[in-house]
């Protein structure tokens, strides 16, 4: 039998107040606030938002975290950890932590590299790393249509994006307040339509062939893609070419970083046990791949 206590607000209550627990035998575990901040503040602040929005996916992850507590406590009770195939894991891992943390210590380059003369030549010499393709601000209203829908169905939302698409194309006529009053991607309705900008490849087939086609302000549509209707209109268009050296520099140098510290990682390693301060017994190590076998 186990009780679980979920969605209890974190503001206002210790840190130590447990959100979940049950019962494993004679032992109670459970899931504090301190323990779900610790495995939230990890995450993306995209995921986070999604998650406080989505009690159903956050009592989920309280859920799972509460079983994993509850099979240590499980194990714990029948002595696991003393077995020796465990015991000689858990070395293992431990000598894991120990190496790569170490090696995280005497392989970090400095603080001031790379230089901004670093990151020039790097943007200088890898262009087409940073190649942008062309990319299209477009505005739509949008009539969606189910998958599987039946003939009719299709008709009746062709029939109103039609509509749609001759009231954008009437004097005086207001896209924007249209695509907030009519369009079903209620996401950019409240923009106006307003998508932003997208890379050609991201585009619908269907809209990309007639975005193509045509110049900012001009208006286009009902257009008909998997999806349902689309009236749009474009904005703006920017050419593909090169992301400027703002827009990447700070990608560059997490790149550079990353790129220098596995290089003093491997001249570390090759100083301790390379060719030139370490010997290997041939046969020896013969004998102990033939043992393997």
């Amino acid at each position: 039998m186990s009780s679980i206590v979920l969605g209890l607000p974190l503001a206002g209550h210790a840190q130590t107040e447990a959100v979940a627990h049950a019962a494993v035998g004679s032992t109670q575990v459970s899931v504090t606030q301190a323990d779900v901040t610790a495995l939230l503040k990890p995450l993306d602040p995209g995921v986070r938002r999604n998650l406080a929005a989505d009690p159903a996916k956050l009592d989920q992850v309280v859920r799972s975290r509460l079983a994993a507590q509850a099979v240590l406590a499980e194990a714990g009770a029948k002595g696991w950890e003393k077995q020796p195939q465990v015991q000689a894991m858990l070395d293992e891992a431990r000598r894991e932590v120990i190496l790569h943390s170490y090696l995280a210590s005497v392989s970090t380059p400095p603080t001031d590299y790379p230089s901004d003369a670093d990151i020039q030549a790097a943007y200088d010499h890898n262009q087409a790393a940073f190649a942008v393709p062309r990319t299209f601000r477009i505005s739509q209203i949008y009539i969606a249509v189910a998958p599987g829908a039946d003939a009719a169905t299709v008709d009746k939302a062709r029939q109103r994006a039609t509509d749609l698409s001759r009231q954008v194309h009437g004097k005086g006529a207001d896209f924007a307040a249209l695509a907030q009053a009519n369009s079903d991607d209620k996401t950019h309705a409240a923009q106006g339509g307003d998508m932003g900008f997208m890379a050609e490849p991201l585009l619908m087939p269907e809209i990309r062939k007639v975005a193509d086609t045509m110049k900012p302000g001009d208006v286009a549509g009902p257009i008909q893609t998997d999806a349902g209707f689309h009236v749009i209109k474009l904005t703006d268009v920017r050419a593909a070419g090169v992301a400027p050296l703002a827009a990447v520099k700070e990608r560059i140098r997490t790149q550079l970083r990353q790129q220098r510290e596995q290089q003093n990682e491997q001249a570390y390693m090759a100083k301790l046990a390379g060719p030139g301060a370490a010997s290997i017994d041939e046969a020896a190590l013969q004998k102990a791949v033939a043992a393997a076998q």
